[in-house]
């Protein structure tokens, strides 16, 4: 199933590096209406971090954004990813195709980008909902594995692109 057909009457948008206004506008009202961005994070520069978005009847509901950093760990480059659903569309498959949807699309970017290095996704994974899916240290759906834990208890988790090959050390 593709991620567009996981979520019937939904639009998936790109929006990595596109500096679209109105996808950004619409993420930054987004924000501000759930109040859910952490404080000292200005909602102008995560709009600059977008990597796909999800709209029903012209409204936005879900969010990803990513920022490329190293994770020494593994030594490798990776689009840290966050998402955000609206809470009355939640459990309805967004997240997931979200993500396998930010995954395509962050793959195609890192190959016509070879410059950046970019190894996969990382995700900093905790909390109530993701407890069950905890214990599973692979996930098939997102290829999400454990790849270990941060000092504040949450997992780390890295999705690999197929091609990427670690560099010698």
């Amino acid at each position: 199933m593709t991620p567009e057909e996981m979520i019937p009457g939904c639009e998936l948008r790109p929006a990595w590096r596109l500096n679209d206004e109105r996808i950004e506008a619409d993420a930054i009202a987004f924000w501000t209406r759930l109040g859910i961005l952490p404080v000292g994070v200005a909602p102008e520069q995560r709009a600059k971090e977008l990597v796909a978005v999800v709209y029903k009847n012209g409204a936005l509901f879900g969010v990803q954004t990513a920022r490329i950093e190293r994770v020494e760990q593994v030594r490798a480059r990776l689009a840290m990813v966050r998402s955000a659903v609206d809470p009355g569309h939640r459990r309805t498959h967004i997240s997931l195709a979200l993500t396998l949807y930010s995954r395509n699309l962050l793959q195609a970017w890192a190959r016509e980008h070879p410059e950046e290095k970019l190894g996969g996704l990382g995700a900093k994974v905790g909390g109530p909902d993701l407890a069950a899916r905890a214990e599973q240290p692979f996930w098939p759906q997102t290829r999400f594995i454990l790849a270990g834990f941060l000092a504040d208890g949450r997992q780390l988790r890295i999705s690999w692109f197929e091609d990427y090959l670690l560099e010698s050390y």
